[in-house]
């Protein structure tokens, strides 16, 4: 942790362990009140850069601060961060071309506090919403948020608001949002509409869209469509459906674009989810968690020659080739040790990626986690140029 990174976490942890705000702390009553909670994370990945074969490390902190109020139908939420970024990840090709690799965000909440040849400082509003309405009948909600539509999970053809990257480092804690107007209304017990408008900068580059979700004979299912990003005309249509099949969870998602500035495209996801029991004769798999998913992204391409490694750094796609099978396999071991595998394999250019990690509860609120991404395949392959990441990472949470 570089010296001013230490500082500021030092004074976000003096806020963190003050009386006001406690693990979950809350103030009000029933109709009217503020909770804060939070984490500091320490993050450390060691690599070397893909284009030029440079080694490099980066350290980031982040310190975290929560803040959920409600007044009677009126809701809030924040999550504000205080991020350092430093190492020599910064002199690689990729950092210099594609930085961070984020999407462009509308409302503009991420100022640079203060940049150099191999440091970052900034503060983040990760999520900052208000809203108005009943959870249970109805919302209205503006701001940056989570706008979560489909069932899969290491994929989502129908998630086209906030592209998630499964091979991301941290992939189970941080979820892109969205700068958007939100709004949801109960059709009944088990169905409710869902419309949501993105917008970026002039109307070609927004997104309108609306979802209807309902259950039928125990299964989940939605139908959803509306206009797309990439021009005035472009739209798509998809659906989701999610139910028990087999002692498991059976999910699928499908979607068809006109993007008008390519050719149309279909995307499909389909998956099962399966929870081993508790008197498996395999001892290692007993009350472990599997996912096993099969992905189809029509929008890749067949050839690995036609490959543009830029969508990926770049944050607009999250895969170039037409299909992945991917798997994970997560166990509790001794309440405090938890590990976790997770597989994709590159159906096209027999390219892979595997990413083990461990992670142990050493404290109460703290977690330490140890992990390895391995990239596997020809060098021309979509994971098979990529390079072998290690990282390290300690969060506390208040």
């Amino acid at each position: 942790m570089t010296r001013t990174g230490s500082a500021r976490l030092a004074a976000l942890l003096l806020l963190a362990l003050s009386p006001a705000a406690r693990a979950g702390q809350s103030f009000g009553d029933s109709s009217k009140g503020l909770s804060v909670s939070g984490y500091l994370k320490e993050l450390w990945e060691g690599s070397h850069s893909a284009l030029s074969g440079q080694p490099y490390f980066l350290n980031l902190d982040r310190a975290r601060l929560t803040l959920d109020g409600h007044y009677g139908l009126l809701q809030a939420h924040a999550d504000y961060d205080q991020e350092n970024y430093a190492g020599s990840y910064w002199r690689t090709p990729e950092a210099q071309a594609f930085g961070l690799g984020e999407p462009s965000t509308w409302l503009g909440l991420d100022p640079t506090i203060d940049r150099n040849a191999t440091t970052l400082w900034r503060q983040k509003l990760y999520r900052g919403w208000v809203g108005l309405g009943d959870p249970d009948r109805g919302v209205l909600r503006f701001g940056r948020q989570r706008i979560a539509w489909g069932t899969g999970k290491l994929w989502n053809p129908t998630d086209i608001l906030n592209p998630y990257q499964p091979m991301s480092v941290e992939r189970d804690d941080e979820r892109v949002g969205v700068d958007a107007a939100y709004g949801r209304y109960a059709l009944g017990d088990l169905s409710q509409i869902e419309v949501a408008y993105a917008p970026q900068g002039d109307y070609s580059g927004s997104a309108l869209l609306a979802r209807l979700h309902s259950n039928l004979d125990g299964y989940d299912w939605s139908l959803m469509g509306g206009k797309v990003r990439t021009s005035t005309g472009a739209w798509m249509a998809g659906g989701d459906f999610a139910g028990n099949f087999l002692t498991g969870t059976l999910h699928g998602e499908w979607s068809y674009t006109q993007a008008v500035v390519r050719t149309s495209y279909w995307k499909a996801d389909a998956g099962w989810d399966y929870v081993f029991s508790d008197d498996n004769p395999v001892s290692p798999l007993r009350n472990a968690s599997t996912v096993i998913e099969y992905y189809h992204n029509g929008a890749g391409a067949q050839d690995r020659s036609a490959y543009n490694p830029a969508l990926l750094l770049g944050g607009s796609e999250v895969a170039l080739a037409r299909d992945y099978l991917g798997m994970t396999l997560s166990k509790d071991f001794f309440t405090l040790w938890k590990l976790e595998l997770v597989l994709i394999q590159n159906l096209n250019d027999t390219s892979q990626f595997f990413n083990p990690s461990l992670q142990w509860n050493a404290l109460e609120n703290l977690y330490l986690t140890a992990a390895w991404q391995r990239f596997g395949g020809p060098g021309n392959s979509e994971l098979g140029r990529a390079a072998n990441l290690t990282y390290l990472q300690a969060q506390y949470y208040f």
